[in-house]
């Protein structure tokens, strides 16, 4: 017998904390946790949690350089079978280096992993919106928000 379970629509998932290095473990954990009962594959979530902590981590190091202390917002939710995060700050942008270096790969590797990226800059700070496609080919035909057991 299938029991086909349909999940309530997922509340967005707002986290709203310091931008400091000690609160990216709880970013992950959070957003991991949200998308959990939403149905979201593991290796989407996988790849949505990398992505996330890409861009918390800019915000830890590059948005607050001239303040001792500033916020990041990370907002995620469902729209149209698509996880859409949003991870924001309150500070400075800084262009990326031309120089060669080591550093430098957080953007390449959130639009490698992204369906789409957007990076918004302005003087109160700069938010990256990323939409991850969940869909029915990933899912095995399952519709996200929604698992059969």
């Amino acid at each position: 017998m299938v029991i086909d379970v349909r999940l309530r629509p997922a509340d967005p998932l707002r986290i709203e904390v310091p931008a400091t290095a000690d609160r990216l473990a709880q970013i992950r954990r959070s957003l991991a946790g949200w998308m959990e009962p939403i149905g979201v594959p593991d290796d989407v979530s996988a790849d949505i949690v990398l992505a996330v902590n890409e861009a918390a981590t800019n915000c830890v190091e590059h948005a607050y350089q001239d303040s001792p202390e500033g916020e990041m917002v990370v907002e995620a939710a469902v729209e149209d079978g698509r996880i859409v995060v949003c991870v924001s700050d309150h500070g400075q942008w800084r262009t990326p280096s031309t120089e060669p270096t080591t550093r430098g790969r957080g953007l390449p590797i959130i639009r490698a992993v992204g369906n789409g990226v957007e990076v918004r800059k302005s003087t109160s700070g700069t938010t990256v919106r990323i939409d991850f496609d969940v869909t029915d080919d990933q899912r095995g035909g399952q519709e996200l928000g929604s698992r059969t057991t």
